[in-house]
């Protein structure tokens, strides 16, 4: 015997080991259990017939046998790797559900009717999250859901003098925000009547005095189900700089691409929609991709929407806190992974 031969031999067993394991806990399915019986079915044949590797390169077309077991391997080495990242993402989805589940069952529940509630999500702004939440409770607006997504700053001790005004739900682990605005949502569809949604930026970016025209387009038009802002419709107050001008006309681009919109802007955040309309939109898609989602789901249910123009307050606070634009990339290929193959 020699060494690749015992080196057959011990995988072989080790395989067969962790097949009888799985296959107790009844994970199995049939595609994996074809993949486990022929690899193994490989290794026993080259173990105890290692002639047999002269027959089978000559089939595949490859010059030598060595070949073969490369890239056979590799092969089987790319599927298990998927479903390992398969099996993170599930890991990830359940950690956050979890999350969110706890923030709702701590807080306080209140049945409240009004004609518009904000969705704050919050990470680590105790510079500005007072003045935010005090420019809406100046206009009368009372009715906030703020999401404190796991800051590890100061912003809980600074949201303490709200938390008689406001409804406040704690993520106790950051989740990011997309998870802290379905944590919002779902709040929303058990505990709240109201008639309007508005998802609202924390660091004050998002101007209220377009709050009117979100409420008008409604008004004008009861089919509407979900208006988004749009710093490009029309010229607007945004003080946005050139390079990332180009990359948010690209991204239109791309969103037109993949998901079959027209759309002027697509990432600002400002949106707001009907409370019936949550029922059509559940945020799965993790960290800053999320908005992607949103025009996704806008498009493959055919939820009637219209754009309307807003001026969106970039200050050195806000602008120090922007992903880079080589992060675009990233973001592109999470939305085709998730559009395409989950």
């Amino acid at each position: 015997m020699n060494l690749l031969q015992l080196f057959f031999i011990i995988s072989w067993i080790i395989l067969f080991i962790i097949s009888i394991d799985v296959a107790k806990k009844q994970k199995f399915n049939a595609l994996h259990f074809l993949v486990f019986i022929w690899v193994w079915a490989w290794l026993v044949i080259f173990t105890f017939f290692p002639n047999a590797l002269n027959t089978f390169w000559w089939f595949f077309w490859l010059q030598r046998w060595a070949d073969l077991l490369v890239y056979s391997s590799i092969i089987f080495l790319m599927y298990f790797s998927v479903l390992l990242l398969n099996k993170v993402e599930e890991n990830k989805s359940d950690i956050t559900k979890l999350v969110r589940e706890i923030a709702i069952t701590n807080s306080k529940k209140e049945i409240i009717s009004w004609e518009i509630c904000f969705v704050i999500a919050v990470y680590n702004e105790e510079k500005v999250i007072k003045n935010t939440i005090l420019n809406l409770l100046d206009y009368w607006y009372k009715n906030i859901i703020l999401i404190n997504d796991g800051s590890k700053d100061n912003t809980l001790n600074e949201l303490k003098d709200f938390k008689d005004q406001i409804v406040i739900l704690t993520h106790y682990k950051n989740r990011w925000q997309w998870a802290a605005l379905e944590t919002g949502f779902e709040y929303l569809r058990r505990y709240w009547e109201t008639k309007y949604v508005c998802t609202f930026d924390a660091d004050g970016q998002h101007q209220l005095k377009d709050l009117h025209k979100f409420l008008n387009a409604f008004k004008d038009d009861n089919s509407l189900q979900i208006v988004l802002g749009s710093r490009f419709i029309t010229k607007t107050n945004t003080n946005v700089n050139l390079s990332r001008k180009i990359i948010l006309k690209l991204w239109i681009l791309f969103t037109f691409f993949i998901s079959s919109i027209k759309l002027t802007d697509s990432h600002n955040g400002y949106r707001v929609m009907k409370i019936e309309t949550l029922k059509d939109i559940s945020i799965t898609i993790d960290w800053m991709w999320h908005a992607s989602e949103i025009v996704d789901i806008i498009a493959t249910k055919k939820l009637k929407f219209k754009e309307i123009p807003v001026d969106i307050l970039y200050t050195d606070y806000t602008l120090s806190k922007w992903q880079s634009s080589l992060n675009a990339i990233n973001i592109a290929l999470k939305t085709i992974w998730y559009k395409f193959f989950k």
